[in-house]
């Protein structure tokens, strides 16, 4: 392509901002009257980003998908500690933390609560996508080289469960030659709820001079709660801040270099979370707990990875093999009457070629073995010891082999086709009140292309056009369902089919103004059909079939404009239709679930974000820095237990940074929050609760201290 003058620039990351005239205006207000900016003191916002979506490097704004990108640097100095204090910056992304330490993230309103995670979700190298679990670990934000979101299905390179999109987490490697060092601490109250704090570090030490190097990261947070919850009886007082969290992480990375063409990264990487009731509250943020009868849930993962990367001549080759072990455990409680517990384990297996040479043919080819396996019981304890179980093991063994090459017909039209074959086995053997059940094999199989055009006609822009192909692979019937539809006579599908996603779009990447103004727009349209629902079949029997088909209409977009010097402006969003195409009935076929033409549950109409980021030299050693920033979601719909739909509130949350800092030190004040919304996000999912007006809801206000070491 001829584009280098138009890619060497760039800057870091969009991060945007919200759609209200008088919340702007509060940002606004704030930049001007402090001075202050986000999160990019140590480098230029406008900088250059690479990234590697495309299993090879390319910078950011010459990448023809729809992309965002989140520098690590960037992350740590606007203070996002987790994921969902920055997905949401990406248009089109949607992220639900109400479920007691797991996280669920949707893109492009490709969504669900069962079956596997809609969307890709990868550590470095290692992807993870557990059998029947829709969530997705708590990875902190410290410490990350990058995060990549790509939006829209990604089926060719990232495989099953990228229906929505795929989420990278790239974390740094280790660095030769230099000792490294660096520390944070933070503080702060929350409304209605008592004190947080949060320690973290990292270091790199050198081992062997140009050969061995160690990247060690850990950090440990806690979070009160700000829920009183009520037993279900009224006796006695409520108990106290009930949805506390607290969370660890450990990371290690060993890099070895071989030779000028050989290396190899060793990683383990561990997480472990306590968390309380959940962020389930009424109105008045009380809770009761014969509506949030779970006492929390205690969480681990640990992550081994060895990565080997050898280049020649014309190729690259890398290796990427990982294994995942994760559980979850639910405590036994007075009310619920039930403890359960979830142990996941994969193993992953990749092979990658890609090529070097230049010219006007690259490609990349590979193939990826995953074993996979997902154990949840759940224990029901009847007076005085009686109990009993009920256990669902699913087995997964799947391959698959891609292949993806960009042809340069001239210098400024690249066209991209890719394929991938995919095939997955899963058996399930489950055991019900303590009897173990027949066995259940199915085979699922995916086809899933990629077409991409790429046109730069001046170096300033960049126009793309993309037809691609996503899938979620198939489900087994749990056979405590088929085991009693059997009983009572009624049909039921022993197989779930795969979901498929067909995304069409069009878009551009500008800059104008000699770089001042970039502008990034998509439009798309997606054919998501086979969906995965729960159903109650003839009022007796609960579970699971594809059952109608969404068509999605969309625009995204993203711009950034530098204002004056060092002070820039963000402001991102996504505007989208995305109805059932029919009228979803239940098995019945008489009762209508979701009318032809509604807008999909947990699917906001419009998501907007916006920012003011300013930086201002004191001195020739120190700053000041700052942020204001803004997001609002529509509401999102939900269904409950009777297949009623239940609605949410719209949600806006104005969030502020105010700091000095040099290179080795920074002190910042914050407040998330800042305007206390409460509304309703996603409501839960039982008509009980419906009716009392639970609901998932943002951690109130939220003021604090950050104190930053950098050696």
């Amino acid at each position: 392509m001829n584009t280098k003058s138009f890619f060497n620039y760039h800057r870091a990351v969009r991060v945007g901002g919200c759609s209200f005239a008088s919340t702007l205006a509060i940002i606004a207000a704030t930049a001007t009257n402090v001075a202050a900016q986000d999160a990019v003191p140590q480098i230029d916002e406008r900088d250059q980003i690479v990234v590697t979506a495309l299993k090879r490097e390319t910078n950011l704004l010459e990448t023809p998908l729809s992309i965002s990108a989140f520098s690590g640097d960037q992350l740590e100095n606007s203070g996002a500690d987790g994921l969902e204090e920055f997905l949401q910056f990406a248009p089109g992304v949607q992220f639900d933390n109400s479920a007691n330490g797991a996280q669920r993230i949707f893109i492009r309103g490709l969504t669900s609560q069962i079956g596997n995670t809609p969307v890709g979700f990868y550590l470095d190298e290692v992807p993870f996508t557990a059998l029947t679990v829709t969530s997705t670990p708590d990875v902190r934000s410290f410490d990350l080289e990058r995060v990549e979101v790509l939006r829209g299905p990604q089926g060719t390179l990232y495989g099953a469960s990228s229906l929505g999109g795929t989420v990278r987490i790239l974390t740094n490697d280790p660095v030769h030659n230099e000792v490294q060092a660096k520390g944070d601490f933070t503080y702060s109250s929350t409304d209605e709820g008592g004190g947080n704090h949060g320690l973290k570090a990292a270091v790199n030490i050198p081992l062997i001079e140009d050969k061995l190097s160690l990247r060690v990261v850990g950090t440990q947070e806690e979070y009160s709660g700000w829920i009183d919850q009520q037993d279900f009886l009224n006796f006695g007082p409520p108990a106290e801040e009930v949805n506390d969290y607290n969370v660890w992480t450990a990371r290690a990375k060993l890099k070895y270099t071989v030779s000028d063409n050989v290396e190899v990264i060793l990683g383990y990487w561990h997480d472990e979370s306590d968390s309380g009731a959940g962020n389930l509250t009424d109105d008045d943020g009380q809770s009761n707990s014969l509506v949030n009868p779970t006492t929390g849930a205690e969480i681990s993962s640990d992550l081994y990875s060895g990565e080997i990367s050898i280049d020649f001549d014309s190729v690259s080759l890398t290796s990427s093999t990982s294994y995942i072990d994760r559980e979850r455990f639910n405590p036994f409680n007075d009310f619920s009457g039930f403890f359960s517990s979830t142990d996941v384990s994969i193993f992953n297996q990749e092979l990658r070629l890609t090529s070097n040479a230049d010219g006007r043919f690259f490609w990349t080819v590979g193939g990826i073995y995953t074993s996979n396996e997902t154990e949840a019981t759940t224990f029901f304890v009847l007076p005085p010891l009686l109990v009993l179980d009920t256990t669902q093991n699913i087995e997964g063994k799947s391959f698959a082999i891609y292949g993806e090459g960009t042809y340069s017909i001239t210098d400024s039209l690249d066209a991209t086709v890719g394929l991938r074959y995919f095939e997955d086995e899963v058996t399930r053997n489950d055991t019900s009140l303590g009897v173990l059940q027949p066995e259940i094999v199915n085979e699922f199989d995916d086809l899933s292309p990629r077409f991409n055009l790429a046109w730069t006609p001046t170096e300033d822009v960049l126009l793309f056009a993309t037809a691609s192909k996503g899938f979620r692979s198939g489900l087994t019937q749990a056979t405590v369902s088929i085991v009693a539809a059997q009983a009572l006579n009624v049909d039921i599908p022993l197989a779930i089919d795969p979901e498929e996603a067909w995304n069409y779009e069009i878009g551009s990447k500008l800059s104008l103004f000699d770089d001042r103004l970039t502008l990034d727009g998509v439009i798309y349209y997606i054919d998501y059909s086979n969906l995965q629902t729960q159903f109650l079949f003839d009022s007796f029997v609960f579970g699971t079939l594809n059952a109608g088909d969404v068509d999605a209409y969309g625009f995204e977009f993203a711009t950034s404009l530098e204002i004056v010097e060092n002070l820039t402006f963000n402001f991102s969003g996504n505007i989208n239709d995305t109805t059932y195409r029919d009228t979803v009935t239940d098995a019945s076929g008489f009762v209508t679930i979701f009318p032809e033409g509604q807008q999909v549950v947990l699917t906001p109409e419009v998501t907007l974000s916006g920012s003011l980021n300013y930086i201002h030299n004191i001195s020739d050693d120190w700053r000041a820095i700052g942020r204001a920033s803004v997001e609002y979601n529509g509401a999102r719909d939900a269904i409950d237990a009777t297949f009623s739909v239940i609605s949410g509130d719209p949600n806006t949350r104005v969030n502020l940074r105010l700091g000095v800092e040099n290179d080795k030190y920074g002190i910042y004040a914050f407040a998330e929050n800042l305007n206390n919304d409460d509304n309703a996000i996603v409501p839960l999912t039982t008509a009980a609760a419906a009716g009392l007006g639970y609901a998932s809801r943002y951690r109130p206000r939220t003021i604090g201290v950050n104190l930053k070491v950098n050696y």
